[in-house]
């Protein structure tokens, strides 16, 4: 029954959100989400592939920003893509679950305005407003990310701003990116550093697939 109960719950949210999603033949798992508390009409939000296979949650903070772009035959498992700038990703990609991808940070290092946020969420919700109505998005720095084809990404990984994982690279579990990887290296630990690097004899294999 609640299988039942959550199929049902999943199908009416993605006949709200679909039109904000360009997708060939792709599957949609019971745990994806498009969250979007300011959606623009007429404007794709996120482009999809084919056969790629999605059980995320894509997470639009700020107005008329972000993008998630996910090419073919790509998996993710139940984990976060926040976006107010852009996220792409390649094809072949392996994302596990509990993983956050966030192309920007959040707020300020400046502490001033993360008090204006702080006091702009409190007149939002006084006056049953989404908490980030107000916010000032300008003063928040972000940056796109891509990970490129052939990349791994264990659970629970956090990939920040600005960063590109390589082509055939792969992020140990529980690791922090906050810099570039270099294609086919095993990267992992906070920050992620290279651990090793993939045989070549395997990276030949993907000229003959």
């Amino acid at each position: 029954m609640k299988n039942k109960i959550k199929k049902i719950l999943f199908l009416i949210h993605f006949f709200f959100i679909k039109k904000y999603i360009k997708y060939q033949k792709c599957f949609f798992l019971n745990n994806f989400k498009l969250i979007n508390p300011f959606p623009e009409s007429n404007r794709i939000y996120v482009e999809i592939g084919n056969n790629t296979t999605l059980d995320c949650c894509i997470f639009f903070e700020a107005p008329k920003r972000g993008k998630v772009i996910i090419h073919s035959n790509t998996f993710i498992g139940q984990s976060t893509l926040l976006s107010i700038n852009k996220i792409e990703i390649e094809e072949y990609v392996f994302i596990a679950g509990d993983c956050v991808i966030y192309d920007h940070n959040s707020h300020s290092i400046d502490y001033s305005e993360r008090i204006n946020d702080i006091q702009s969420q409190i007149n939002n919700l006084e006056t049953n407003r989404y908490f980030t109505s107000d916010k000032n998005w300008d003063v928040v720095i972000s940056k796109p990310i891509l990970i490129k084809k052939y990349a791994w990404i264990g659970m629970k990984c956090i990939i920040l701003k600005g960063v590109t994982i390589g082509e055939g690279a792969i992020v140990a579990a529980g690791s922090v990116v906050v810099k570039d990887v270099p294609a086919w290296t095993v990267v992992g630990g906070n920050p992620a550093q290279i651990i090793k690097y993939i045989p070549q004899e395997l990276i030949n294999k993907k000229n003959t697939t």
